[in-house]
């Protein structure tokens, strides 16, 4: 029968050569999709503002006066994350502190402007804004001038205060008076300075490069006024006995500090001496670090007294100075009272038998606390080797000692006994 009028004509019966699939698929009419809408301001040119719900408007209006009027009192949480995520990264600083409170727009700011080295929310209190502002504020010091402002500054600085919790900068060519800065930072828990220049090319100038005296004498006085700070970092700096003295004027006064590290500077025995009164008995210091400096078999005989009667430290680090055997021996025999220090690092120090004599004395005890030693790059024979492994025999509190780097035969059997004890000894804790 001939279809009539505009009926739709079916396959059904007609021929088997066409398959009835075709009668469901003219039942459907194709749809046509309209492409989505740009929410970003400027992207939809054909977008309708008539049709523009009234709490999109009000949003765009914030978004672009934001700079001249940055307030956002009274809006929802909802419509904030909305602005905020329409917000540029370069608005001034001092008004984002204040205005700016969600994380993804520091997040945002983060990973745009620094490099992914630098984007580690775990060394800055696992928020992103922390880490913005202390990052802003290292890029500010270190491109400080000694004709700029301070007094612009600090007024910037104590916009974002609160948001500080550890000072850090790589180079100081307008060596600001840091105390100032200090006291403007209410939550400060770090320093880690290094007064330096970089890329400086071919205008090197030694003047240029290290602490002066001002800049320890600022540090004294921060030091000495913080009631929060813990650890100080002050590592290449080349820093001498005369700047460590200057700067002993504040930690001997500081209640709060437990972490010190003066790695690769200048500091001698006289220097040490000045340290050593750190660790009397009123001391709260943990972890001391003096890596790389020009510490002799005298120094090792101040610090060795002044551990005697401390029980804080439990951390120090002598690598790379010059103790010598004589020098290692007099630390070592101080260690003997000592009931807190877990971790030792004597690698570099040209210590020989004497010194694992000393050092096996302490491990015999059954008090001894030492956990992580390390006596690498030094000059110890087979036979020290031997010592140690039968020392190791009745101690089980040593579960880590380097000794590579020595004078031991290769393939030294004493070696490979002392890497098993301490094996036992990892498996035992």
């Amino acid at each position: 029968m001939p279809p009539v009028g505009d009926a739709p004509v079916f396959s059904v019966g007609t021929t088997t050569e066409q398959p009835s699939l075709s009668d469901q698929v003219k039942r459907f009419k194709p749809r046509k999709f309209k492409e989505k809408q740009e929410t970003l301001l400027g992207k939809d040119k054909e977008f309708n503002a008539a049709k523009e719900s009234l709490s999109l408007k009000c949003i765009k209006v914030i978004v672009e006066n934001f700079d001249r009027n940055p307030s956002t009192e009274g809006i929802p949480a909802k419509e904030i994350r909305e602005i905020t995520s329409r917000l540029p990264i370069d608005l001034d600083p001092k008004k984002a502190a204040v205005f700016i409170h969600d994380e993804s727009y520091w997040k945002r700011a983060c990973i745009q402007s620094l490099s992914p080295s630098a984007c580690q929310i775990i060394e800055h209190g696992l928020t992103w804004k922390q880490l913005f502002f202390e990052h802003h504020l290292q890029t500010r010091l270190e491109s400080f001038k000694e004709d700029d402002d301070i007094e612009e500054l600090l007024e910037e600085i104590e916009k974002y205060q609160d948001y500080i919790f550890c000072l850090r900068f790589r180079q100081m060519p307008g060596h600001v008076e840091v105390d100032r800065v200090c006291e403007r930072l209410p939550n400060l828990t770090k320093i880690d300075l290094q007064y330096g220049i970089n890329k400086i090319g071919m205008d090197f100038d030694r003047r240029l490069f290290g602490m002066k005296i001002s800049d320890a004498s600022c540090l004294a006085k921060s030091v000495k006024d913080s009631e929060n700070l813990t650890s100080c970092v002050l590592t290449g700096n080349l820093m001498d006995d005369d700047l460590l003295r200057m700067l002993m004027t504040g930690l001997y006064k500081s209640s709060t500090i437990t972490h010190l590290d003066v790695s690769h500077n200048k500091i001698t025995n006289h220097g040490v001496r000045l340290l050593a009164k750190l660790l009397g008995a009123r001391s709260v210091l943990t972890s001391l670090a003096m890596a790389d400096n020009q510490i002799h078999a005298e120094g090792g005989r101040y610090l060795g007294r002044a551990l005697r009667s401390n029980d804080s430290l439990s951390s120090l680090s002598l690598r790379l100075n010059r103790l010598t055997d004589e020098g290692g021996r007099m630390l070592l025999e101080g260690m003997r009272d000592n009931s807190s220090v877990t971790r030792l690092n004597l690698s570099g120090n040209s210590l020989g038998s004497e010194s694992v004599s000393a050092l096996s004395v302490v491990l015999r005890s059954p008090e001894s606390p030492l956990a992580v030693l390390d006596l690498s790059s030094n000059s110890l024979t087979s036979q020290d080797a031997s010592v140690l492994a039968s020392t190791l025999e009745r101690n089980e509190a040593l579960v880590s000692c380097d000794l590579r780097m020595n004078s031991t035969d290769e393939g030294c059997e004493e070696v490979a006994k002392v890497e098993q004890l301490l094996h036992r000894n990892e498996l035992k804790s």
